[in-house]
């Protein structure tokens, strides 16, 4: 117990003098209140989610609460609720971000250099081919410093879901055959879950999300969820709403009906042509 206490003090001690006192001190009060909250509302398969306007903006950007166990069912559970883990280690961490960003389908921005890109035959493009590389890549990538959420334990329920279906894969392969990009995400209805993308080759993730977002359009979703804020997706025409109208929204596009299966790339859709604004523009002519 002393050695343990002497850890938490000399821990204490680096948060301060790197983080600064009171915004140390704000974070352990949020922690020590999300872990409250938990117990009152235990996270799945024993309970049920906090309510929402609990989870908390900075410094945990959406920390809802703490614990449950990761399934199929309750990460399936969690979407539907605008919910998602993000964690790297034992306890599970639940997150409500707010705003969210998502993009609308028909609001994708094509730049000038992506449509060339697409059009030049630098890349093919499939779908559900190789899941599990997509999701070790995505894992894997430059940007993670060492740290991810994509642990096991994650990639395990991934798995599971995609193999009843439900869960899927974009691929891109450069002229070698070597993947080079892509993305996977969750099929909830008339809503994609985009869960994480990667790529080795500039751009390669960008033509894995313009496949994606002009199939989902042409299958009729609505949405694609990519959670929090990145800079280069809102250059794509992704946009941040409040987690409300988010939440709104997840009560007509979470739907019974789904594309369960494989998916296939459309070879009767011209994504380079696409114009996103204009649905049904994607069919070659």
């Amino acid at each position: 117990m002393p050695g343990t206490i002497l850890n938490y003090l000399r821990n204490a001690r680096r948060g301060i003098r790197e983080e600064g006192f009171w915004y140390w001190l704000h974070r352990h009060l949020v922690t020590t209140q999300v872990w409250y909250q938990s117990k009152i509302f235990p996270p799945p398969p024993k309970g049920t989610f906090p309510p929402l306007w609990l989870s908390y903006k900075k410094p945990h950007y959406g920390l809802l609460a703490f614990g449950g166990r990761l399934t199929d069912e309750t990460l399936l559970y969690a979407y539907s609720k605008g919910i998602y883990p993000f964690y790297e280690r034992d306890p599970i961490e639940w997150y409500s971000c707010d705003p969210r960003m998502v993009l609308f389908l028909e609001r994708m921005k094509l730049k000038k250099g992506l449509r060339p890109l697409i059009k030049s035959g630098k890349y093919t493009v499939t779908f559900d081919t190789a899941f599990e590389e997509v999701v070790h890549a995505c894992g894997e990538g430059e940007d993670r410093e060492g740290e991810t959420w994509i642990i096991p334990e994650r990639i395990e329920v991934a798995v599971s879901l995609h193999e009843k279906g439900q869960c899927h894969s974009i691929e891109v392969w450069n002229r070698d055959g070597m993947l080079v990009g892509g993305l996977f995400g969750m099929d909830m209805g008339k809503i994609f879950i985009s869960e994480s993308a990667f790529h080795k080759e500039p751009n390669a993730s960008k033509v894995a999300s313009a496949y994606l977002n002009c199939h989902l359009q042409h299958w009729g979703f609505v949405l694609n969820d990519i959670q929090w804020f990145w800079e280069h997706y809102r250059r794509m025409g992704y946009e941040d709403i409040p987690r409300k109208q988010y939440i709104r929204l997840l009560k007509d596009v979470v739907t019974e009906e789904k594309r369960l299966g494989k998916w296939m790339v459309d070879t009767s859709l011209d994504v380079g042509n696409w114009i996103p604004a204009q649905p049904g523009s994607q069919v070659r002519k």
